[in-house]
């Protein structure tokens, strides 16, 4: 099914969040300079894990593509309108895609997307020259297209590895993942130590797809013995011991750092990558525009 042009306006896109902070969800998501304008924004709160809350989400909009994004993302003027065009592309190569992400893993394995990470200190990535395949998507914005009829695993504890299990369930139908280079800011705390959470969701995943391992995630590798979380869990804990884990905080003002990342030159200016994309000219729509936080 090809998503006609005009319902990938703002009348088209849910953006679907959960939240259990008022003043970072506030202070990113809906500072982003589109948000305004976005039709329908389904906001769930209090809900013990993504899947219960973003199936939440899928059951009481009627948008046919829903964009599932973290209460501290913030998403730069143009982000909207270029999810726009680069759906409208993938959809003349594959109608049938299942989930888009922003960053992921592609299929030998790499990293791959274009984000800036306020906990991590840094640009993650690089913009693509168009969408690639995905084995395993970030969860901080995943787009799903309604028709897909792709539904988030409600048993998959807490706010973890719910991106990789979409895009497994995506596979087991026959539909390919991407990853778009749409570039936003997670605008995160770090963390020096993964949380009590992901080790459960990882136990989950490894039993729930051990006919699938060793499964790619963008954190790490699952596998039957767990092994890459017991190496990560003690790099990560012998450089916290020496003060060598640089964890950075959540910014005021997103806005000002996106600014900032654009005058440096480090990421990509959505506004004018449209453009080149429509051959100079602007865009026929103007639609809208780390999971540690619940």
């Amino acid at each position: 099914m090809i998503l006609p042009p005009h319902i990938l306006d703002n009348g088209g896109v849910a953006v679907v969040t959960a939240v259990n902070d008022d003043a970072v969800f506030n202070g990113s998501l809906l500072r982003s300079p589109e948000m305004a304008s976005v039709k329908e924004l389904r906001v769930q709160r209090g809900y013990a894990s993504a899947g219960l809350a973003y199936n939440g989400g899928i059951k009481t909009s009627a948008s046919p593509v829903m964009v599932f994004a973290h209460q501290d993302i913030f998403f730069p003027q143009g982000w909207f309108e270029f999810l726009s065009q680069t759906i409208r592309e993938i959809a003349i190569k594959d109608p049938n895609w299942g989930v888009l992400g922003v960053y992921g893993t592609g299929t030998s394995g790499q990293a791959i997307g274009h984000i800036y990470s306020t906990g991590l200190e840094k640009v993650l990535g690089h913009p693509l020259e168009e969408p690639q395949e995905a084995s395993s998507l970030d969860e901080v914005v995943l787009v799903v297209r309604r028709s897909a009829g792709l539904q988030f695993d409600e048993a998959l504890p807490g706010f973890h590895l719910y991106g990789t299990d979409i895009c497994l369930q995506a596979r087991n139908q026959g539909l390919k993942c991407y990853v778009v280079s749409d570039f936003c800011i997670h605008n995160s705390n770090g963390l020096s130590v993964l949380p009590s959470d992901y080790t459960r969701a990882f136990l989950y995943m490894r039993r729930k797809w051990r006919g699938h391992l060793p499964v790619k995630t963008p954190c790490m590798l699952i596998t039957r013995w767990g092994i890459p979380l017991l190496q990560h869990n003690l790099a990560v804990w012998t450089k916290v011991m020496f003060n060598r884990y640089p964890v950075g905080k959540r910014c005021a003002d997103p806005s000002a750092l996106y600014r900032r990342l654009l005058r440096e030159g480090r990421i990509q200016n959505l506004v004018a990558a449209q453009r080149e994309i429509s051959g100079g000219q602007a865009p026929v729509c103007c639609a809208a525009q780390e999971a540690s936080d619940h």
